[in-house]
């Protein structure tokens, strides 16, 4: 018999639909990509809009409420980590001239919370707020890589076979150097390095993550994925 879903899960497994979803979205593709009722995601998204988490917007599409602006304010305000990497991710955009961002894990996604763009023109369009699955490029990768292991066994159950064997093989050369590097497989022509922030009790706090135009990256590779380490590794000093 199948375990049954607490109801509050199902409640914020719809809110975290429409955190990662492009555009508004009905309550009738709510329910599809939640695997729930139509008449319960009506339910639910009545309860939410009471508490302004959500908002009905144009002919019945759903996005975020403005509660979640004081969200993401206290988030902003109260997480030390946050709060310490900001003048290291400075400093590392500052040194490679490229873009450096904290990321973290949100769920079974790897989400920026803080970016600190290249001052160059031609720069990589990745933004705070974007979050992707824990499957494709270095910041994912380093991620899952240090997450525990119920979490990495959950994400690798979705795959096929073949595919779990290859992302097995992945992540354990991530552990063992301490670091992913990725080209492509997000956006084409960008090459990324990330590095997970550990507490000194080894607890994964996040990662930091350099990215780039492939074309600019070239001997000053080694360089940076360095200096990207000695930021993480700071970051992670600070922590207990």
């Amino acid at each position: 018999m199948a375990e049954k879903t607490p109801s509050q899960d199902k409640v914020f497994a719809l809110l975290s639909a429409l955190a990662v979803a492009a555009e508004p979205l009905t309550a009738r593709t709510l329910a599809e990509r939640t695997g729930q009722p139509l008449s319960s995601t009506y339910r639910y998204l009545a309860v939410l809009t009471r508490w302004s988490l959500v908002q009905e917007r144009h002919s019945g599409h759903y996005a975020p409420g403005p509660m979640a602006v004081q969200l993401a304010a206290g988030f902003e305000q109260h997480n030390s980590v946050l709060t310490w990497a900001r003048p290291l991710l400075s400093e590392l955009a500052v040194r490679t001239g490229e873009s450096a961002a904290l990321m973290m894990l949100s769920g079974r996604r790897a989400l920026c919370v803080e970016m600190i763009d290249s001052s160059q023109a031609l720069r990589c369009c990745y933004q705070k707020g974007h979050s992707q699955p824990l499957l494709r490029g270095a910041s994912a990768k380093a991620l899952l890589a240090f997450a525990e292991p119920s979490l990495r066994e959950a994400v690798l159950a979705g795959l096929r076979p073949a595919e779990q064997a290859a992302l097995e093989t992945e992540l354990a050369a991530v552990r063992e150097q301490g670091y992913a590097v990725s080209e492509g497989e997000i956006d084409p022509n960008i090459w990324g390095v990330s590095v997970p922030v550990l507490s000194s009790r080894e607890h994964l706090l996040g990662g930091i993550s350099l990215m780039a135009p492939a074309e600019r990256v070239g001997p000053a590779a080694g360089q940076w994925i360095r200096w990207t380490c000695d930021a993480a590794q700071r970051l992670g000093a600070m922590s207990y």
